[in-house]
This record gives C-alpha cells, structure tokens and sequence, in this order.
C-alpha cells in the first residue's frame, strides 16, 4: 500500500510535470503544413507522397532521439491492394437496330465493379455478343411490392438500369419518400443481379437528374473499383443517348414514377461485348516505427499511433467523386494526428523520466483501405501484445473547437481516471465519451481492441470537408490540436507509471460506426437486422471473409465459430468478400437458422447459426 506522503509525493512531482508539459501548436502546425501540402499530392497508399511522408515522419522521431524499432529500421513494410493496373484492349461496344456505340475507359465509361486478375495480360472479364435486357432501376423488394426483376429473365445475360430509385422526388413514394433506400445502393445493384445470373450490370444516370453526376476522367487519374463478383459499368449518359431514345426508356422511366410498376424487358435485337484488362495494383507500404524505451519496466509497452495515409487524388472514397484527380490533402484526416504523434515523441523523449513503461510510437499506412496498417502491426508487434498496457490513438484531432471526443473507455473503464486526471492539466477542453470507435471499425485503435488490448480513440468529429480536396492546413485550429496533443501525452504518461495495466473488458456489441462499412457486423447497422457477432479482419482477401473476432454470447459463438475461422458460405451461399457476407445477411431476419462453412486449420466445417436481433 502506498503511504500518504508517497501520494502527495507523486502528485507533486506530476503538478510539476504539468506546469512545464505543453506542446506547441507552432511546432505541430509545422508537420501538417508539410503533411498536407500539394508536393505530397494527398498521401496516397503506394504513391510517392506517401514514402515521402514516411521518410519526413522517421526524420522526425530520429531527431526527437527515439530509435529505430525494426531490426535497425524505422519502417515496417507491408503489401496492398492501392487499386487497379489498366491493361490495353479494354472496350465497350452497345449494339441494336443498325446502331453502334463505342465507348472509351476514363471518357464514356468507368467500372464501378472489377474482378481484377493479378496480371493485365489476360483478360479479366470477356463478353462478346451478349444479349442485353432493361430492368429499370435494377431493384428487387419485395416487401415494398416492386421487383424490377419480375417476369425477366437476365441469366446469362447483360442488364442495363438507372441509377437511384423510383419516385425519388416523390414524398409519398413506397420506397422513403425523397430519401434514398438501401436499393439504390450500387452494391445491391450488383448483388441483385449477380443473384439473379446477370453476366454483367451496366448503369446510367437515371432521367430525373439533369446532368451527368459521375467524373469520368477521374478513373484513369486513379484507377479503383469494388469487387462485387460481377463487372458493374457507369456509362456516360451522353453517349448512350441514342439508344437510351431508339429503346425509349425515358418513357418507362416517366411511366415507372407515375403508377409505381417496372417497365422492364428484353431489348430485342440489342447485344454487348465487353473485354476488360484489370488487374490488382499491389504495392509496398511502411508503418513508421520509433521507440522510446522505458526507464523502469522497458519489457511492457504503451503504443500511442496515428495513421499518416490520406486519399491521395480522390478516387472511390472521396465524399466529392466527381472531383476525382484533385488533391486531397487530409489535414485534419490525418496530418493532425500525425503532427501531435511527432510532437508527443518528441515531448516524451525530453522527460523520459515520465515513462516507466516503454513508449511505441507508431504511424500507420494503410488506415483508409481497411486498417491495413495497424492489422498488420498487431500481428507483427515490436512489443508482444501480452506486454501492451494499452494503445492510443489520435484520427482527426485538428478542429476540436473546445471538445474532444474519447473512446474506448467502455472496454478500458480502469483508463477513466487516468482520462480524468490527464485532463485536469488541460484547460479550455471539454473531455467527451462516446462508444464510437474500439470494435467498429472507425480507426487504427480498433485493430488493437479486436486483440484485447485496451484501446484509447481521441477524434474532434466530422466536418464538411471530410474525405474532400478542402480539408487544408488552413482550417486547422492550431491551439486545440495541441491541447488535443498534450491531452493524449499527459494519458500515455500516467498509463505508462501506474503500478497496474488495465484490465481490458468485453463487450457483447458494438454499434456501427464510421469508416470500414458495417465492420462490427455486416447488414446489422445502428441496432437494426440480423445479429451475426463477428468482426472481420480487415486485409485484403477475396478467399472468403476472416474472423478477426467472434462476439462472446453471440450467435457465431453460440455456433462454435471463432477468430481466425475464415468464412466461405453462408446459406448455401459462395462467399468470396465482405460484400458477399454482407448482401447475403441482408437478405435475412432474426430468428432465421442458416448453414455456415467456415475453413479452420484447412478444413471445412459447417455449423448452423441462429441470427437474432442486436443486444
């Protein structure tokens, strides 16, 4: 037991800690007036900007006298998919009535769904005298009394539809009146026709927007495109005008909207060839890795991260699509973060008597393709994970406005006091909790907490200039962010001192929250849907969806099923990726029983799961 004056002791010397303690928003505001500058072009996964990043952010921690955590190395390579290599010989041809049109990748047609090769040399999809069918808005509902699909027959065969929904300016439409549905989704577009045998989907803007909504040129700027087991086209609605007048479609549309009823059929004598030269662009990344070792217990280890990787140009995750190609420069997502993790190394480093556990410095690559970067760092620790106390994490800590938000204290609740004591030093900075983040999929700290170590988010919130080319520098509120900073530094000293580690606490559920879609448990968002209980791994694999995690108490569990179990059916069906995973729990209900078969140690096994309602 501690004695009186050993307390006041510590308090003392922690008060006086407190009173030389702030990191300086000069200093920070410096890092992301690089980190987010147009020579880095947005950070891009596998672009030079990236690497240039991770060599200013090593230079960093070399100069704040951390060392190198890799065998010598500040960098811990890893590979991914950044996108798409585009092979020659792609073509799109429409056919009907003596007329033909020819369409051009990047001008009159982009693929919003590839099945890439690993190789541009063969093609990835060929498709040549296919016949064409028109299924209206490409939806199937059945509860709402509409099925575009009805009385057509699409297997084997090439289907072209409108984007959105029926009656969408419409209050009083079946679907949600003026709100859009899931329907109008492009995954379900794609996931319903795949079901029904279509060979390939080919989307227009629908009639009731004036103007072409998609950014064409953007595509061969950046090459990208979901996999949906099935080529999804978006052709320019331009050029296919005069076969969207000669088949009248724009009559069905107007007559869809009008009484409520699909206008979907067989577009006589009408024929596609597609031939596409796709293949999966790979390419090495590097976490940033520095550490600064701790002056009482070095074997155990706190890790404070950030990721460093942005958007580069744009491309599919852009909140601006049709500003594809421009500069994304992520100040706040995530320059902010990066700069405050530069600075608290450095500002560690100067009282390294503060931190008796080691401190691992981290930034990450990879965060906005799935978490790559920090799944990657779990799995290959510089520091076993059996000896991480617990892991920080700062995303978006660049516009508090006088707030911030932690979480991950649901799961970490021994943490709060020290939350509460790091704040004290901080003046002019309301502390927020919230169970957004750990376990859903939000950032980098989730990949920790699938682990069981007690995992800390700081995030001052979303902003209209998330995910665009206007998240500069110049927005940015220097002071707060480096509140924010010091905030995070003054918790990672008292974690890194106190005599115990904290305990980490399951959770039964976790809601869904930003970032990865759905990471918690696909289909089931914000309480609604079927309960399943797992948690994906987060990598890249079109080999079926991996556990990371299966909930205690949940259906999965209740089945047999666990982390490292890597689903390959469910419901009889084929499940390839997440989308397939997530699609196929959509289509049912709680209290539905389905086959499951996982692979485990290389072997099939089939289990039946009974889907719930979320706790």
């Amino acid at each position: 037991m501690r004695t009186v004056s050993a307390l006041l002791c510590s308090a003392a010397v922690l008060a006086a800690a407190d009173a030389r303690t702030r990191i300086p928003p000069d200093a920070l505001m410096t890092h992301v007036r690089y980190l987010a500058s147009d020579e880095l072009e947005g950070r891009g996964n596998g672009t030079p900007g990236l690497e240039k990043a991770a060599e200013y952010i090593a230079a960093q921690f070399k100069a704040a006298g951390l060392r190198p955590a890799v065998n010598g190395s500040w960098y811990q390579p890893f590979d991914l998919v950044t996108g798409l290599d585009v092979g020659s010989g792609n073509r799109l041809t429409m056919a009907a009535g003596g007329q033909k049109v020819n369409f051009a990748l990047g001008e009159t047609y982009i693929p919003l769904s590839a099945t890439a090769n690993d190789s541009t040399k063969a093609p990835s999809a060929r498709l040549e005298n296919v016949p064409l069918v028109f299924a209206g808005y490409g939806i199937s509902a059945p509860s709402l009394q509409y099925d575009d699909y009805a009385g057509v027959d699409v297997a084997g065969k090439a289907v072209l539809i409108f984007t959105h929904e029926p009656q969408e300016n419409d209050d009083n439409s079946r679907f949600a009146g003026r709100a859009l549905t899931t329907h109008a989704q492009a995954l379900n577009k794609a996931m319903t026709a795949r079901g029904k045998g279509a060979r390939l989907l080919i989307t227009v803007s629908d009639p009731a927007h004036e103007k072409e909504e998609a950014a064409f040129s953007g595509f061969t700027r950046d090459p990208q495109a979901e996999d949906y087991g099935i080529p999804v086209l978006r052709v320019h609605r331009d050029r296919i005008a005069p076969l969207i007048a000669a088949w009248k479609l724009e009559e069905a549309a107007k007559d869809i909207d009008a009484t409520g009823a699909p206008r979907s059929r067989v577009l006589e004598g009408a024929t596609v060839d597609y031939v596409e030269h796709l293949a999966k662009r790979r390419r090495t990344v590097r976490n940033v890795i520095g550490i600064l070792p701790g002056a009482s217990r070095p074997d155990e280890a706190i890790v404070i991260g950030a990721h460093y990787d942005h958007l580069g140009l744009g491309g599919r995750h852009s909140m601006n699509p049709n500003l594809a190609g421009q500069v994304h420069n992520g100040a706040d997502d995530n320059a902010s973060g990066t700069a405050a993790l530069i600075e608290i190394a450095r500002t560690a480093a100067a009282q390294r008597d503060r931190f008796g556990r080691t401190i691992v410095f981290v930034a990450f690559a990879g965060e906005e393709l799935g978490l790559v970067g920090s799944a990657h760092y779990v799995n290959n620790p510089v520091v076993p994970l059996d000896k991480t106390a617990a892991m920080l994490n700062l995303d978006m800590v660049g516009r508090p406005r006088g707030k911030i938000m932690i979480s991950g204290l649901e799961t970490a609740p021994a943490v709060a006091a020290d939350v509460d004591a790091a704040a004290g030093a901080i003046e002019g900075l309301e502390i927020r909790r919230f169970q957004e983040g750990a376990g859903v999929g939000s950032s980098d700290d989730t990949s920790f907490a699938l682990k069981k170590v007690p995992a800390i988010g700081f995030f001052s919130g979303f902003h209209s200039d998330y995910h665009r080319p206007t998240d500069d520098w110049q927005e940015i509120e220097a002071a707060g962010a480096a509140s924010v900073a010091t905030l995070a530094y003054e918790l990672a000293a008292r974690l890194a001192t106190r005599p115990d580690r904290p305990a980490y606490v399951a959770r039964a559920a976790a809601p869904a929250g930003h970032g990865t879609a759905a990471a918690g448990d696909p289909g089931s968002v914000g309480g609604y849907g079927p309960y399943f209980g797992s948690v994906p791994d987060f990598g890249d694999s079109d080999d079926g969806v991996k556990f990371a995690e299966v909930r205690e108490d949940s259906p999965a569990a209740k089945a047999g099923l666990k982390g490292g179990d890597v689903m390959v059916s469910f419901d009889g069906k084929p499940i390839r990726t997440l989308y397939d995973f997530t699609f196929a729990l959509r289509g049912k209900k709680p209290g539905d029983e389905v086959d499951v078969t996982v692979m485990r140690d290389g072997q099939p096994l089939t289990v039946k799961v009974q889907l719930t309602t979320r706790p």
